[in-house]
């Protein structure tokens, strides 16, 4: 283990077999109990993770591979795959109770939901096979008080989310009514068009957002050699990944965006009590017009578009201090940290320390002084959480363009895993899948932008990424 043995309590945790359910991939390895600093010390406001609010024309922060739209992106990916409503802080989690209430595939139930048969108020009674949205069009169908109606809450929490799931609506609407328009309407109708949106979905998600958090060369050869598959019956979502490694996201949020050529917003207010306003993008309200987004604004290849942050461990400073309305009023202020909610979470759910885990998959740990140095000074030392480890590997080894090491295999080898998981999916069912919209037999975010919208950005040409492996 390289010298990494700090007298954690050898724990061994099981996996499970019955879906629905959160798992271990290495359940054999140690649990990290405790770390210097501690979660509060680490994730609190003006400590070593906050990135402050950098003015427009500080471009050090910018990922020279994401525009800002993937960040949201990832979000959305997340809430298709995993949802843990027993996220309490400050008590050791049992992970073999603790129920995932997104089915661990990528096939959008956030979107479908259970069904027109079983959810009928997710779907437009009026036009057989189309989802339901906001009789003007731009936003989603929402209750009479604001909130969305839709297979998965969560993705009203900000606007941009809402506006993502509403775009996700809108392919499926139009796939359903422009390439499947030859089959009367029924049930084999929305099924061949819900498996022709799930592929595309897939594909997008495997051969353009996959490459860009972890490589096309990692990509390719998890693919070929898959180094971890499920040896249980069902798929179950690993903690590894839901709690650690694909929060990486977490670190991409900007303090605000722009939504368009001339418009944009905070994505939080500066006052985490302020009231709802038009100038801030919290969601759970109906979308004002001023912040409409603009998904042709948003592709990679589109030369404006707002710049993704990169995945470090400097977090936004809108972070440390969540609104009410994402975290309980009640609750005390140190629970307003996302970065102090992730690394307690960590603990909670008895994961292991980035230096166990590398040295597990034979990946070369980095050192005390890379992962414990900021801005030259010491910050802490011995193992680090799993979470911030893997934002460390991404800043020394990739200056925060992408995922590397650690991080970057456990979220190829999940993904990966979960769609030969899923008998449903094309690389189960047509492994020589090949999309029938995009060009050159590839589909990506900005040609799902282009043929749900009408737009015509070009797309961006993978290969030459930089950052790449």
């Amino acid at each position: 283990m390289h010298g990494f043995n700090y007298g954690d309590p050898h724990v061994l945790r099981g996996r499970f077999n019955t879906p629905g359910r959160f798992g271990r991939m290495y359940p054999w390895l140690r649990s990290l109990r405790s770390f210097r600093p501690g979660p509060e010390e680490l994730g609190k406001v003006g400590g070593p993770m906050d990135g402050g609010n950098p003015p427009p024309s500080d471009t050090t922060q910018n990922n020279p591979r994401m525009k800002a739209g993937y960040t949201f992106l990832g979000q959305f990916v997340d809430h298709d795959l995993t949802l843990d409503t027993t996220s309490i802080l400050e008590r050791q989690v049992d992970v073999n109770g603790t129920t995932n209430f997104r089915t661990p595939a990528l096939e959008l139930d956030s979107v479908y939901g259970l069904g027109p048969a079983v959810q009928p108020y997710l779907y437009d009674q009026q036009k057989p096979g189309n989802l339901l949205i906001a009789a003007d069009g731009n936003d989603l169908q929402r209750n009479s008080q604001g909130r969305a109606v839709i297979g998965d809450p969560r993705n009203d929490e900000n606007i941009l989310v809402s506006q993502l799931h509403l775009l996700f609506i809108k392919f499926h609407n139009k796939v359903y009514d422009t390439e499947f328009a030859d089959m009367p309407h029924g049930k084999a109708r929305f099924e061949a068009a819900q498996t022709f949106v799930r592929w595309h979905y897939q594909w997008l998600v495997m051969n353009e957002f996959l490459p860009r958090l972890v490589g096309r060369n990692l990509t390719a050869a998890t693919v070929a050699a898959p180094p971890f598959l499920f040896d249980t019956e069902h798929a179950y979502m690993p903690i590894e990944f839901s709690v650690a490694a694909y929060r990486f996201g977490h670190s991409q949020v900007r303090p605000g965006y722009a939504l368009g050529q001339n418009r944009g917003a905070a994505l939080f207010p500066g006052d985490p009590d302020a009231p709802f306003g038009n100038f801030d993008l919290r969601g759970f309200r109906p979308v004002p017009p001023e912040l409409l987004v603009d998904w042709a604004f948003f592709p990679g290849a589109t030369p404006t578009a707002p710049a993704g942050k990169t995945a470090d461990t400097l977090i936004s400073n809108v972070l440390p201090k969540l609104p009410t309305g994402l975290v309980p009023k009640d609750e005390p202020n140190r629970h307003r940290s996302l970065a102090s909610r992730n690394l307690q979470r960590g603990i909670d759910m008895c994961l292991p320390s980035g230096q166990t885990l590398a040295c597990h998959l034979g990946i070369p740990p980095l050192t005390e002084a890379e992962i414990w140095t900021s801005n030259g000074a010491a910050v802490g030392s011995g193992p680090a959480p799993l979470w911030f480890y893997c934002l460390r590997e991404g800043e020394v080894r990739t200056g925060g363009a992408r995922l590397d090491g650690v991080g970057a295999e456990i979220v190829a080898r999940t993904l990966v895993a979960l769609m030969l998981k899923d008998k449903a999916s094309y690389m189960v069912q047509e492994p020589g899948f090949v999309p029938n919209l995009g060009s050159g037999g590839r589909f990506t975010m900005t040609d799902l932008v282009n043929y749900t919208l009408g737009s015509a950005v070009p797309s961006e040409d993978l290969a030459a990424l930089p950052g790449d492996d």
